[in-house]
């Protein structure tokens, strides 16, 4: 009878460490001496190894015998996931670099336009329900992002890639039938192919210790999204969905912590977006619509 409250106790708790873990690295990834380039690949490479040794379990060898099947079964489908899988390389590379470069603000601004943008991807993509509220926030970050455009006569090509390519990631996975734990585990596999040659070629961390941060990082990184993953199957989804913000209000606070400040407007902007957000947010749990893909 409790068991409802359980697994939700369970997802919310698993939610918020994956963020923790996730705002963690960012953080760190800022303070490495390491490139950005070590860094992803050695998050690549223990990430993939995580996988491997979850195949020690019959339902990881079921997933990933299903997804081979369906690799087989539609020629176009390998081409798709070596795509995705690019797409999702080049964010996680963004990920490490951006706090390296003074660019850790303008990623999280991505993140938290990402949502918005991915209500407007399923609309004139997929030709779903948008209701009058997320209508009313995608107006609201309109605004935001046009504040932002004047005050700073452009806005940051790195929170385009944030916002514009995971939203290509996650339509061409939804698309292809490609929204699955090992479809992720291919898009690693197909990292690794660059990973691997990559730490022979690029600079690596420069004392025993810094060497031991950057694995940290790439464990934290295995670790946050298993808890990530659970915490979907544990949580509904708009709950699932609200929580996922806690991530990117992370990464803009770890980018203050490393020496990046906010311009008067970018003040304006972050706080119509957080307007916007709360909007969403509200519609969400009234509609029982995440605003997050599944």
């Amino acid at each position: 009878m409790h068991q409802p409250t359980t697994h939700s106790a369970r997802g919310v708790l698993s939610s918020l460490s994956a963020s923790v873990l996730f705002g963690g690295m960012f953080f760190v990834s800022g303070l490495l001496d390491a490139s950005a380039e070590a860094v992803w690949a050695w998050r690549v490479i223990v990430t993939a190894t995580c996988f491997g040794v979850a195949l020690a379990w019959p339902a990881s060898r079921r997933a990933l015998a299903a997804l081979w099947t369906t690799l087989r079964r539609r020629s176009w489908t390998p081409v798709v996931l070596v795509v995705t899988g690019a797409i999702l390389g080049v964010q996680m590379w963004l990920f490490a670099w951006t706090p390296m470069n003074g660019h850790g603000l303008d990623a999280a601004l991505g993140y938290l336009l990402l949502p918005l943008i991915l209500v407007l991807s399923g609309r004139f993509l997929f030709h779903e329900h948008v209701s009058r509220t997320q209508w009313w926030a995608v107006a609201i970050a309109v605004v935001a992002v046009g504040v932002k455009i004047v005050f700073s006569t452009s806005i940051s090509w790195v929170t385009v890639v944030v916002c514009v390519g995971y939203a290509v990631y996650f339509a061409l996975r939804k698309r292809f039938g490609l929204e699955t734990q090992a479809a992720f585990a291919g898009e690693i596999t197909v990292m690794c192919l660059v990973a691997v040659p990559m730490l022979f070629f690029v600079r690596g961390a420069d004392s025993p210790a810094q060497q031991a941060l950057v694995l940290l990082a790439g464990l934290a990184g295995a670790a946050a999204l298993s808890l990530y993953l659970s915490a979907s199957e544990l949580l509904t989804m708009p709950v699932f969905g609200l929580l996922s913000y806690v991530e990117p209000v992370l990464m803009f606070v770890a980018a203050l912590l490393l020496g990046e400040h906010l311009a008067p407007s970018d003040v304006v902007t972050y706080g119509l977006l957080a307007i916007a957000l709360a909007v969403l947010a509200a519609g969400s749990l009234r509609g029982g619509r995440a605003p997050l893909p599944g």
